[in-house]
């Protein structure tokens, strides 16, 4: 029998995709173009050692004009490919982010929006691209010094062979202590964003100074984590530098050995320097692409399972469309083969009160659920609208059928009209600003009105502010399934009496906790115990 087969590693997009391979092949000419002109350069610098001649010394300066404009566009298109390529993933990263059932912390994405995405940068950047750009220039130099003589070519090709073995001793001590870095700088930026959240009872608690001295505990550990790689990178970049010196004393060497002319050493030195810039950038393209893979083995799971959600999404459209026609009326939830017994088969027609009943804790994890419409943990059930998964729903139709006023939403950055008309952008302002000041938010009473720039979660809001600005949110649009927690508690006075009388005369499904909206009477229940058992019960 045959070894099984490991599964492959996840690997980022194609850099070559997206249209950036008219900036590949632009990169690879300029480097030719940079090459060709290293070898005008160096056989006219040694006709210039045979005798001073003004034409000729204007022609140099023209073609070292044209090498400075070669080099400045490759840096220059290099940028433009990196980030490029980082929007590319920054876009995947964010959708899994967002996607994520279990998302990771604030922190967390911080430092992988950031370090991770840096690396990934530098490495097309600084490292890729000089790499790209230099193979057609040390060609050229090469042929130039094999055509002065084949022994000066011979020593240049010896100490890039020497460099090149440097250079892979060193790049897996460089990956190592990448990585452990990187794990440093994620559990240091988590611990940080956790602990400003925690600020208020931090303060109330009087723990700031152990709170610091934590801090200051897992930045040592960092520290030694960093001090660890730049070790190797000191090494990558000294040999980068030291090597290419090597090269040139070997070339004097032997030009001293074959008796060359002055002309002809001049030419194979202006040739060798060229090489030394090239060369010396050897160092820290190995630094950066062992940085690039650090980070890659991080990204890459994330962004892969990024695409798989996208393509599931564009499969269970399709799927679903299909379905609508044959669909009932109402919301339905059912249980899927081989569910846990959390969803059961029920059918709520227009008008239906459904109060759910159980641990605080799964009843917010359920609301959560039916908030996004997704199936349950482990896809153990399906929420249907008028007959169709709403998981299969694209997110504009989702977000136009569900409703949802919960606790753990925070308000997104922006301007209060746009946090405020979120699921139905379409709503006039007058409209949407009426129903915000029905629920408690009066959008005149703001700094600058709806123009109110909202960040960390919705401040300048107070909570009674941001309650009514979601309840205001939920009902924009009349959905069919509206989900409701504890949060319209939380209403400027007098506010929940008037929502109660909307809630009662709601023409749609709503889904709530058992107390949390006292005064609306059931029609139904979801009940289920710790075990996930669950019987609903219709009255």
């Amino acid at each position: 029998m045959g070894a099984a087969t490991e599964p492959a590693q996840p690997s980022l997009p194609k850099l070559a995709g997206h249209g950036r391979r008219g900036m590949l092949l632009g990169l690879i000419g300029l480097g030719m173009a940079a090459g060709l002109c290293s070898v005008a350069i160096g056989w006219l610098v040694g006709r210039l050692a045979s005798g001073l001649a003004t034409g000729l010394l204007w022609v140099l300066l023209a073609l070292i004009g044209c090498f400075f404009a070669t080099k400045y566009a490759e840096r220059v298109l290099a940028e433009k490919l990196g980030q490029h390529y980082v929007a590319q993933l920054r876009v995947g990263l964010m959708t899994h982010a967002l996607l994520s059932e279990r998302a990771p912390s604030v922190g967390i994405t911080a430092a992988r929006s950031s370090n991770d995405l840096s690396s990934i940068r530098n490495w097309v950047t600084q490292g890729l691209v000089p790499l790209l750009a230099a193979a057609p220039l040390l060609l050229a130099c090469g042929l130039g010094l094999w055509l002065l003589n084949p022994l000066l070519a011979g020593a240049m090709v010896l100490s890039m062979m020497v460099e090149a073995a440097a250079l892979a001793v060193l790049a897996a001590g460089t990956f190592r202590t990448a990585r452990s870095l990187r794990r440093q700088r994620g559990a240091l930026a988590g611990h940080l964003a956790d602990t400003v959240l925690a600020a208020g009872s931090i303060r109330a608690g009087g723990g700031v100074g152990r709170e610091v001295r934590r801090i200051e505990q897992k930045s040592e550990a960092m520290i030694q984590a960093a001090i660890a790689r730049a070790r190797y990178a000191a090494a990558l970049r000294a040999c980068a530098l030291a090597v290419p010196l090597l090269g040139t004393v070997l070339v004097i060497a032997a030009a001293a050995h074959q008796q060359l002319p002055a002309p002809q050493i001049a030419t194979a030195l202006t040739l060798m320097g060229i090489c030394t810039a090239a060369l010396g950038e050897w160092g820290k393209a190995v630094e950066y692409r062992q940085n690039f893979k650090a980070g890659a083995r991080i990204l890459a799971p994330l962004l892969q399972q990024s695409r798989i959600w996208s393509e599931e999404q564009a499969t269970a459209s399709a799927s679903g469309s299909q379905e609508a026609a044959a669909g009932a009326h109402g919301v339905q939830v059912e249980q899927l083969p081989g569910g846990s017994g959390l969803w059961p088969q029920a059918c709520w027609t227009a008008g239906s009160r459904v109060e759910l009943v159980g641990p605080e804790r799964e009843v917010a994890d359920l609301a959560a659920q039916l908030a996004t419409g997704c199936a349950g943990a482990g896809g153990a059930g399906r929420l249907r609208i008028d007959g169709v998964p709403a998981s299969t729903l694209p997110e504009t139709e989702r977000r136009a059928k569900i409703g949802a006023v919960l606790e753990a939403m925070a308000v997104e950055r922006g301007p209060v009209l746009r946090a405020l008309r979120y699921r139905h952008p379409s709503t006039s302002q007058r409209t949407a600003a009426k129903l915000a000041a029905q629920c408690g938010l009066d959008l005149e009473s703001l700094p600058q009105g709806g123009r109110t720039q909202l960040r960390r979660g919705g401040e300048p809001l107070d909570f009674g502010q941001r309650a009514a600005l979601l309840t205001a949110r939920a009902l924009l649009g009349t959905p069919a399934l509206l989900v409701v927690d504890r949060t319209t508690a939380k209403l400027p006075a007098g506010r929940y009496e008037r929502l109660l009388r909307r809630l009662r005369d709601y023409p749609g499904v709503i889904c709530f906790p058992r107390g949390a909206l006292p005064g609306l009477e059931p029609t139904a229940s979801w009940e289920f115990n710790a075990q996930l058992e669950a019987e609903p019960t219709l009255r």
